[in-house]
């Protein structure tokens, strides 16, 4: 746990405390406080002092709680805020873990806001003393860890705020990262305009990498040639069209499995089967194998037939 023995609560004036000074701040862009805080701050007042800094010139740095400060300045009369006041000379990795732990009081931070805080930390300790901060976020004290989340930050703009806002999946975001910021920004966009979830989302970019490899093609122009070949289709509504959009996909990339499958579908047709029983293949149709199954209503059914299937198996030549 953070020590706070060197720190002392006080109620500061608004105009002591530098809101706009980002030496502190994890969030990538700027987010206003939301309706709940404001009203909360409003009938109840501050009830979590945010963190601050003293600085030796006069003034306070925010370290943690910015939206808490702005929502009280909402009201029509503002008194003083109390705050959680950190001396100038106090320790990095104090301040660090006083940061990380108050800003965990909101929530889980995003994995943006975790890239962030280490990006700062690492500004001012050596990593064997930021190994430990992975803790309070629930990782193992790994410096990969650390590396991985730094990473994020190198991802194009669109993909950070979707990684911040939750609509981008960290393990999509690890595959985005051997594109061009061009690729990202298109993909970003699509998962997001067709409310792709975690499953779906790698499966664009897997199959969206594997095309853009493939034909040296930017995702833009692959999905302008989707959208040149599939007019009829853009009135569906949006999991239609990600359904659509992503078969497509597959479509383009496996060829050959998609010729198979429609081949075999005739051939399957062909032999008129009777209800419940049902002609299948290998997956991907890795080699010619057939698949013959039947279903019954219970044992006594199938116990009824099974000397005839039996017999029949038996005389059939092995491997036809």
């Amino acid at each position: 746990m953070p020590v706070t023995s060197d720190c002392q609560f006080l109620h500061l004036d608004p105009a002591a405390l530098n809101l706009e000074d980002m030496t502190f701040n994890l969030r990538p862009f700027y987010e206003e406080p939301g309706t709940d805080l404001i009203e909360s701050v409003r009938q109840f007042g501050v009830l979590c002092p945010p963190l601050v800094q003293e600085q030796p010139a006069g003034g306070f740095f925010v370290v943690s709680g910015k939206k808490r400060i702005r929502a009280a300045l909402r009201r029509a009369a503002t008194g003083k805020i109390p705050c959680l006041v950190a001396p100038h000379e106090i320790q990095a990795f104090s301040l660090f873990s006083l940061l990380l732990h108050h800003a965990l009081i909101g929530g889980q931070l995003s994995v943006i806001e975790q890239a962030n805080f280490f990006r700062k930390a690492l500004k001012r300790l050596p990593w064997d003393r930021a190994l430990p901060l992975l803790i309070p976020l629930g990782y193992k004290a790994q410096k990969y860890k650390i590396e991985e989340l730094l990473n994020f930050l190198a991802l194009d703009p669109s993909v950070i705020a979707g990684l911040h806002q939750g609509t981008i999946r960290p393990k999509s975001a690890q595959k985005m990262r051997q594109l061009a910021p061009a690729d990202q920004q298109e993909l970003a966009r699509l998962i997001a305009e067709l409310q792709l979830g975690g499953s779906k989302q790698h499966k664009l970019i897997d199959l969206g990498i594997d095309l853009m490899m493939r034909h040296e093609r930017s995702m833009r122009e692959i999905i302008a040639r989707y959208r040149l070949e599939n007019e009829e289709k853009n009135q569906e509504n949006k999991p239609q069209e990600a359904a659509s959009f992503l078969r497509w996909l597959f479509e383009e990339c496996h060829p050959g499995s998609v010729a198979a499958e429609a081949e075999f579908k005739r051939f399957a047709a062909g032999l008129e089967v009777p209800p419940k029983i049902n002609v299948g293949h290998t997956r991907s149709f890795e080699d010619d194998t057939v698949v013959l199954s039947l279903s019954f209503a219970d044992r006594e059914s199938l116990l009824k037939v099974w000397p005839e299937i039996r017999t029949i198996m038996a005389t059939a030549t092995p491997g036809e």
